[in-house]
């Protein structure tokens, strides 16, 4: 059975200033302590850092992996993360111990990939298998993940409660208390120098009053999806309105310049691609 194993690096951390980098770190580790519990039915060896400011995990399903790897890039709004996908035969089993002391082709391939991603710089994200498919997968994911790189902070925050009310794939991914952590997390997020040291183009979603009120708010599950679009839920933007007290007009307008159903169309395309294109089934 082929598994998945996602490496991850902080380009550049070392240029932060030192309580800026502690900063990074601390959330980082916040975010992904919290992902590790919302994918825990996919991880086989939970993800935690590694070396320096690498991080590595090992999952049972390559689409987890990516689900995984877009939540924590929403998270870390505007902050890039390399990231390496291997897709393969995990032989070196440590019981008891965790991804760092594991090894097998799966890990070679998710160091190779990680180590393109920095030499290149031409990629933040490269996917390494032994099997058809890993240049349509890096090709598609880097195309995706350009579409959220351009947005702002206020668009990426509408694109995260989009993706706490309507999961574009997992429709059962995280239950009402870990929303609850994820806004609880992203509201202390603002307080953080390395997130507010510099003049940005909008303000978050999260900010200190809006976030208290959305914190109020019973998150309820909303799934009626469009009938022709994957990514584009019926009736998100009066929702979204309604729960963030933000004028519909404003959120409508964000979505669209950001261009945010689009990627979330795509996010689905692909989950469903490394879903099934990697075990050789037809998508």
């Amino acid at each position: 059975m082929p598994y998945t194993v996602l490496m991850m690096d902080i380009p550049k951390s070392r240029q932060y200033q030192q309580n800026e980098r502690q900063e990074l770190q601390d959330f980082c580790l916040k975010a992904i302590d919290l992902l590790n519990r919302v994918f825990i039915k996919d991880l086989v060896k939970v993800v935690e850092f590694s070396a320096g400011d690498e991080m590595q995990g090992l999952f049972g399903q390559a689409y987890a992996a990516f689900l995984y790897l877009r939540l924590l890039r929403m998270m870390m709004w505007d902050r890039t993360l390399y990231a390496g996908l291997g897709y393969g035969d995990w032989t070196v089993r440590v019981d008891g111990r965790g991804t760092v002391v594991q090894d097998g082709r799966v890990y070679h391939l998710a160091r190779e990939a990680l180590e393109i991603c920095k030499k290149t710089r031409d990629y933040s994200v490269v996917f390494r298998t032994d099997t058809e498919g890993e240049t349509m997968a890096s090709a598609a994911a880097n195309s995706l993940f350009s579409v959220n790189e351009r947005m702002n902070q206020y668009q990426n925050d509408l694109w995260f409660l989009l993706e706490m009310f309507w999961p574009v794939y997992d429709q059962g991914w995280v239950d009402e208390g870990k929303k609850r952590e994820l806004l609880q997390l992203l509201k202390y997020k603002q307080s953080l120098s390395v997130y507010n040291g510099r003049k940005k183009d909008s303000q978050s979603v999260f900010c200190k009053d809006r976030a208290d009120d959305i914190l109020k708010c019973r998150v309820q599950k909303y799934f009626k999806i469009d009938a022709l679009t994957a990514g584009h839920p019926y009736g998100a933007v009066t929702k979204l309105a309604e729960v963030t007290g933000l004028r519909q007009q404003s959120i409508d307008n964000a979505l669209a310049k950001g261009n945010i159903f689009v990627e979330r169309n795509t996010a689905f395309a692909m989950a469903a691609f490394l879903h099934k294109e990697l075990k050789g089934e037809k998508v």
